[in-house]
């Protein structure tokens, strides 16, 4: 397959205010990508806007919440509206519960589902219907390796994300018969990433990425691979490539091995009370790409412009 030129085209981010769809956007923005920028916080996305803008990327930003149907439909027409057509659409956009089964209250539950599920469909049959109408597309969807691997901290989360590998699988099948359409699964592990802070929690202690935990960039630089060359399945970082080789060889020995390890290393020993963290509101802040949780300057230094090359080299553009 013919790699795909990434100047000019139209890239969909949703869950671009922070994190992982953060890094992305100003991966893609390097690249010459023209940008659509989805969140539900307003405040985030003026923010990564102009992050965007001052590495000469064209960017709409249009706020949206993708449990409501209605949103998600207004966001691919405003993208289309405005650039003409879609050919990358990358579902970043995640919520977090953390707590033992039956410790979440029932609204958070439900809560979490319309986001991580219900979102997943909806943005997948939105980017699909239009990627088939006009005849090319690629959607990346980003799960994790909780997908694969179970972790008894976020059980439901975890379960979020077996959701959304199973609908990967799926949808490859589905878009078989389109040679133009291409459906990519991103499976990151533990990243340094400000999901932990704003995660609904029940475990009585503060959360964080499980160490040693990957620089955004280096997620961001994988999707931006998929975006030129799509792949089936993707991850970035040795420990995540590490555990995938594992599990081929010793599933149930692998299995159990990284839910404990999981399980003790995504708490710290400092109490925490119970929050909902930003499941019903988005925080006003401006978003960040990075949690703090990488110890050391250099470390972080590195695998930040590890990532920055990656993302520059898969896309085969450097930034302007």
């Amino acid at each position: 397959m013919p790699l795909r030129d990434l100047a000019g085209r139209v890239v969909v981010i949703t869950g671009a205010s922070s994190g992982i769809g953060r890094a992305s956007a100003l991966a893609f923005a390097g690249q010459g990508s023209r940008l659509v920028l989805a969140a539900r916080g307003r405040e985030a996305l003026a923010d990564v806007e102009l992050a965007c803008r001052g590495r000469g990327a064209d960017v709409l930003v249009v706020p949206t919440d993708i449990g409501d149907p209605d949103a998600v439909t207004a966001l691919e027409r405003a993208a289309v509206a405005e650039f003409g057509g879609i050919d990358v659409w990358v579902q970043a956009a995640a919520a977090t519960l953390a707590g033992p089964l039956g410790s979440e209250p029932l609204p958070e539950t439900r809560r979490l589902l319309d986001t991580n599920i219900l979102g997943n469909v909806l943005v997948a049959r939105t980017a699909l219907a239009r990627f088939e109408a006009q005849g090319h597309g690629v959607l990346v969807i980003v799960g994790s390796l909780l997908g694969i691997f179970p972790n008894p901290q976020v059980p439901l989360y975890s379960m979020t994300k077996y959701a959304a590998r199973g609908l990967a699988f799926n949808l490859r099948q589905a878009v078989a018969g389109l040679p133009g359409v291409d459906v990519c699964l991103v499976l990151p592990g533990p990243v340094d990433t400000p999901l932990f802070r704003r995660s609904a929690n029940h475990t009585g202690r503060r959360l964080r990425a499980i160490p040693p935990a990957t620089a955004p960039e280096r997620v961001a630089a994988t999707i931006v691979a998929c975006a030129r060359r799509p792949r089936r399945e993707a991850t970035s970082g040795v420990l995540a490539h590490a555990a995938l080789v594992l599990h081929r060889v010793a599933p149930r020995s692998t299995e159990r091995l990284v839910a404990r390890w999981s399980a003790a290393l995504i708490t710290a020993a400092a109490p925490a009370p119970e929050t909902p963290g930003t499941l019903f509101a988005p925080e006003s802040t401006p978003g960040e790409v990075h949690g703090g949780y990488r110890r050391g300057r250099l470390r972080r230094r590195l695998g930040e412009r590890l990532g920055t090359w990656q993302a520059q080299r898969a896309g085969g553009h450097r930034s302007r």
